[in-house]
């Protein structure tokens, strides 16, 4: 008999002995013992993430997920290969795959990416859509490679039976990528950032497709076959996700609201396919949209998902479009010509109180439009529907009573490619980027002055009925919102053996004399305060934080910044040099001690020596 057979007996007979003394009477003697935990599988749910940036389409193949243990199994999560388009991640997270996996104590992942075939859209200054050729540092065009991921020691992934677990994944586009519109073809130098959290985030959008399973009508739960980004086939597990009396359905074309959609729901037939979409809450997606039936756009239909920047009379042009076919495959387009009429469907998902109709479709729109190809760049929706989807802007306040800004993004995309004509009650009253009024309602502002860059959310006004020109649902202050500023700053291939000032538990002073770097919130560039120093402080708490070195393929990840200041020491210590700094925070130039931002995400790569 093994040494850790016997130490499994002993453990078995402790744990005997300890029942026969609790306090619970001879009750307590006639339970079975569970078995040890490692003999017993649980769930874990991979959902997958990415940060804002300027790609219009970064669609790559997931080849794998795999976890290993401790004891050095290893498990893959990920049922067979699939076709991702990260650029499609920015404001939600997907759920990826629900695995049944042995229990245990999970400390690596390694996730498998295949660029052969990749499909990367970014867009230029002037907003147009450009090819671009993925490559690695040396410019050879990339195809297979894998990205292992050492979990912080102080947060693995633990999985036991009975007690799901999550996985956030995350693909910092901004961070892996340079991008090269100068080399003809067009290329993006790739080395790949990727971070992971055992946990889902309470302050992202979260969304499921798949096929119905069961709907529990008393309880208000709905469990799915979980089929992400369009597959139809295949094993994804099973995700169960929650209702209410708010929850907003579109089904068949058919707006609801609360417990009627959770009946229209029940008496689907069971594999018809559903999206649901909103925030989690206690581990479970309690959705605030669902959407089924022919309402989900993979659903035996044409459909359409891109942004309206001009439109003539019953024609709208369709810009960074999206397009779904029936047959199975998606295509991206710079631009499509879309055909509404009086006779198109035009749903709002509860943005606005009015009735909307075709009228209702503006320029700055983001859509979804049902309908027939005709064409290669045409779409016919005029017997169709269309559905009007939240829209965001980033502007900067020129007043705050009436709420006007100068517009940065609309979208996502750049004002010079909007063609406001028609958008005013009158040629004198067309949407002006530069002067951009926001109804806020009865919305409380956020303390703003002049020059503030504000996030708005909501849907654009009525053509032909500016001003105003935008309806708002909700409106922040992104100098007070968490994670907008990103700080990129980078050394060249060298890269620097002192890129600090000073290093303490809590703050390092970055030193950005001999770097190349850019500030911005929100996309916005911001002139750095002071001398060039900036520092980058951590919160209190967790954050994420990831170390890399450059080719090698594998991250290292922290969960505190006293940890990750270590990391860094040790890394210099070892006469290794830095080459990129990338940090999401929040942005003082104000600070008492010079321009700081606060960070619980951020990464750094080295270079051996």
């Amino acid at each position: 008999m093994s040494g850790i057979e016997r130490l499994r007996l002993l453990l078995a007979a402790l744990t005997l002995a300890l029942v026969g003394c609790g306090g619970g009477g001879g009750s307590a003697q006639q339970q079975p013992v569970p078995a040890p935990a490692a003999q017993s599988p649980g769930d874990v749910a991979v959902v997958l993430r990415d940060a804002e940036g300027d790609f219009f389409s970064y669609a790559v193949d997931v080849t794998s997920i795999t976890l290993r243990r401790v004891d050095g199994d290893v498990v893959e999560t990920v049922p067979l290969a699939t076709r991702v388009d990260f650029a499609e991640l920015v404001e939600l997270t997907e759920f990826f795959s629900i695995a049944t996996v042995p229990a245990g104590v999970y400390t690596e992942m390694v996730v498998g990416l295949d660029f052969t075939n990749a499909q990367i859209l970014a867009q230029d200054e002037s907003g147009n859509a450009v090819d671009l050729e993925p490559v690695d540092g040396s410019g050879a065009a990339l195809g297979p490679l894998s990205v292992r991921i050492e979990m912080p020691s102080g947060a693995p992934i633990r999985i036991a039976a009975g007690i799901p677990a999550h996985v956030t994944v995350d693909f910092d586009l901004e961070a892996s990528n340079a991008i090269d519109l100068v080399s003809s073809p067009a290329v993006v130098v790739v080395e790949p950032f990727l971070t992971a959290i055992p946990e889902l985030e309470a302050d992202r959008e979260h969304r499921v497709r798949g096929l119905l399973a069961v709907v529990d009508a008393n309880a208000g739960a709905v469990t799915l076959e979980v089929r992400p980004f369009r597959h139809r086939q295949s094993e994804f597990g099973r995700l169960r996700f929650l209702t209410d009396d708010e929850t907003f359905y579109e089904i068949d074309g058919v707006e609801y609201a609360g417990r009627a959609g959770l009946d229209r729901l029940a008496a689907l037939a069971v594999d018809t396919p559903v999206i649901a979409q909103g925030p989690v809450q206690d581990g479970l997606l309690a959705a605030d949209v669902v959407l089924a039936g022919s309402s989900v756009p993979w659903a035996n239909a044409d459909v359409v998902h891109g942004v309206v920047t001009a439109r003539t009379g019953d024609v709208l042009t369709v810009r960074a479009a999206r397009a779904h076919h029936r047959v199975g495959d998606v295509s991206f387009h710079d631009t499509l010509e879309v055909i509404v009429s009086e006779d198109t469907t035009v749903v709002a998902r509860r943005l606005t109180d009015s009735p909307v109709d075709h009228n209702s479709i503006s320029v700055g729109q983001r859509v979804t439009v049902f309908g027939e190809r005709s064409g290669s760049d045409v779409f016919d929706a005029s017997a169709g529907r269309v559905r009007l989807n939240v829209s965001t802007l980033t502007g900067e306040v020129r007043s705050d009573l009436p709420l006007v800004v100068d517009l940065v993004r609309l979208n996502a995309l750049r004002p010079e490619v909007f063609e406001f004509a028609g958008t005013g009650s009158g040629a004198a009253f067309d949407a002006d980027p530069d002067h951009y009024e926001i109804d806020r309602a009865t919305l409380a502002l956020p303390t703003v002055a002049a020059a503030d860059l504000v996030h708005v959310r909501g849907l654009v006004n009525g053509f032909g009925s500016a001003p105003p020109d935008f309806l708002a649902t909700t409106v922040i202050d992104i100098d007070a919102e968490s994670g907008a500023a990103t700080l990129l700053a980078s050394w060249g291939p060298g890269g620097t053996r002192e890129p600090f000032v000073s290093m303490s538990p809590a703050r390092l002073d970055v030193d950005l004399s001999d770097a190349r770097y850019r500030l911005a919130v929100r996309g916005v560039p911001r002139p750095l305060a002071g001398a060039e120093t900036i520092a980058i402080e951590g919160v209190d708490g967790h954050g994420i934080y990831a170390i890399k070195r450059s080719g090698a393929h594998e991250i290292r990840l922290y969960r505190t910044f006293d940890e990750l200041v270590t990391a860094l020491a040790a890394e210099l210590d070892a006469g290794r040099a830095m080459v990129r700094i990338h940090a999401y925070g929040r942005y003082n130039a104000a600070a008492d001690t010079g321009a700081a931002i606060t960070t619980a995400r951020a990464a750094f790569e080295f270079v051996a020596p």
